[in-house]
């Protein structure tokens, strides 16, 4: 009775091994594990016993005549294979060499990993912690185990993970399956390891290159960049993502405050003074138009930073008159349709570094709108040489007028005329390109009930939109072949 006592106020302690002063754990191999190993001494290859491994080193063992050769600070060639199919050569540094039972030796060694910029000439975006984009890899060889990353920096070359788990062994060259947070066309590919080191805090850093990045995946990323982690287009394009398709992640509004119309005003003689037409330090109510009194300035915000601007003019003959109506002479402007049916767009004027993108078009999307809200039939704008054939694309016309920039002389612009039903259903556009550019604006003002449709053009529009959608899905096939 009083052993059973004492036994019943015993303590009874389970304790495991402290790993907290090992930099790195390793996965132990014991039993029918599977892995085979091979190391080439002297141009041979020779069998080994692989008994424990990481992303950082390993350990085998070898008969001691054939480690004979060998001694600490060797370079070591060493061939996993963990599954079959699954071949993986690493390089060790011998940094420790010792006998064990029958005649055997243990060989510790350190993998080298190269350390190389793997973004090669393009600047990575970097993420901070808050603008995180985490991602999930898939190992190639381990039962169901997977890790979580954080993406660091990133380019069209491929990304630096890192807080990789310490236990989730990678090789350089390995092939492995991975996601990316939300980015649809990012899901369950294929990238290839390398550049493998470990952290402050012990997890595992790598760079996932992305030789097959899908079309669809590299704009997903390049509008992350741009609405989340905030970046300019500059900044994506030097990374070697393209930034065309981000309208939708620009902020527009009509001009309110003095404060915003001030910015307009910045804005505009930023642009000229690019053009040599002014010096940035002319004073900003040079760049006051006529037609703002009376017009609606439309601008364009990105990181809360005008990046855009126009104006829409809905002109009176005489009390509020066109700008190309004071520009043209009376014999010219006459032959243009009459004041009640146009709309005029001017003071255009999009940043540098957004130029290339479709915020232009998203600026045409919201003044066209308005248009066609207000009745109007004719879209008027006045083209400089270089955008002509871009007004074109969007459906715009040349009708044989032009003149010089009120500016600079030496500057030649082009008047060209946007018929309401080529923007309502794609009259005279190729039907891709009209829903493209067009589509989903005409559709939305017919469900809002602005824009009425025709049997004939509703039949129009929802044949442009399937076109569309074939052309689309052909695309991607290709790219999936290719």
């Amino acid at each position: 009775m009083l052993k059973l006592e004492k036994l019943l106020l015993m303590e009874f302690k389970t304790q495991f091994i402290s790993r907290e002063d090992r930099r790195i754990a390793r996965q132990s191999l014991t039993g029918k594990h599977g892995f085979r190993a091979s190391v080439e001494i002297n141009g041979v290859a020779i069998d080994a016993s692989l008994s424990d491994f990481s992303s950082l080193g390993f350990a085998i063992t070898l008969d001691e005549t054939h480690a004979e050769s060998l001694s600490v600070g060797d370079k070591l060639p060493v061939t996993v294979s963990p599954l079959i199919n699954h071949n993986y050569l690493i390089y060790g540094v011998i940094i420790d060499k010792q006998p064990t039972k029958l005649s055997r030796v243990k060989i510790s060694a350190v993998i080298e990993h190269e350390q190389k910029n793997k973004h090669s000439d393009f600047y990575p975006v970097h993420l901070s912690a808050a603008q995180g984009l985490k991602g999930q890899i898939t190992h190639p060889f381990f039962y169901k185990q997977n890790s979580y990353f954080e993406v660091e920096s990133l380019s069209r070359k491929g990304f630096y993970a890192t807080n990789i788990n310490s236990d989730f062994t990678l090789f350089d060259f390995m092939e492995v399956s991975f996601s990316v947070g939300s980015i649809k066309g990012l899901q369950d590919v294929v990238g290839e390891i390398s550049n493998v080191s470990l952290t402050d805090t012990n997890k595992i850093r790598c760079f996932i290159s992305t030789p097959y990045l899908p079309f669809h995946a590299e704009e997903e990323l390049a509008q992350y960049c741009f609405h989340f982690a905030q970046k300019t287009p500059r900044d994506i394009n030097r990374a070697g993502l393209k930034t065309q398709h981000i309208q939708e992640l620009v902020q527009y509004r009509f001009v309110e405050t003095q404060a915003e119309y001030e910015a307009v005003l910045k804005l505009r003689r930023k642009s000229y003074a690019s053009q040599n037409m002014c010096t940035k330090d002319d004073p900003i109510a040079r760049f006051a138009m006529q037609q703002d009194a009376y017009g609606r300035i439309l601008i364009a915000f990105h990181n809360e930073r005008v990046i855009g601007s126009a104006l829409l003019v809905f002109g009176e003959r005489g009390e509020k008159p066109f700008e190309l109506d004071l520009l043209l002479p009376m014999s010219e402007f006459s032959r243009l349709p009459g004041y009640e049916e146009l709309m005029e767009i001017t003071a255009i004027c999009i940043e540098r570094h957004y130029q290339d993108t479709d915020v232009l078009h998203g600026v045409f999307e919201n003044m066209y709108r308005e248009g066609l809200s207000a009745g109007k039939k004719y879209v008027m704008v006045a083209s400089a040489e270089g955008l002509v054939e871009r007004y074109s694309l969007m459906g715009f016309k040349s009708i044989g007028l032009s003149l010089t920039h009120p500016r600079n002389d030496g500057m030649k612009l082009d008047v060209m005329l946007l018929n309401k039903d080529t923007g309502k259903t794609g009259k005279g556009m190729n039907p891709v390109r009209w829903w493209r550019m067009w589509g989903y604006v005409s559709l939305h003002l017919y469900q809002r009930r602005i824009i009425e449709y025709t049997p004939l053009q509703k039949l129009r529009v929802y044949f442009n939109r399937s076109l569309f959608e074939v052309d689309n899905a052909a695309r991607r096939f290709l790219r999936w072949v290719r």
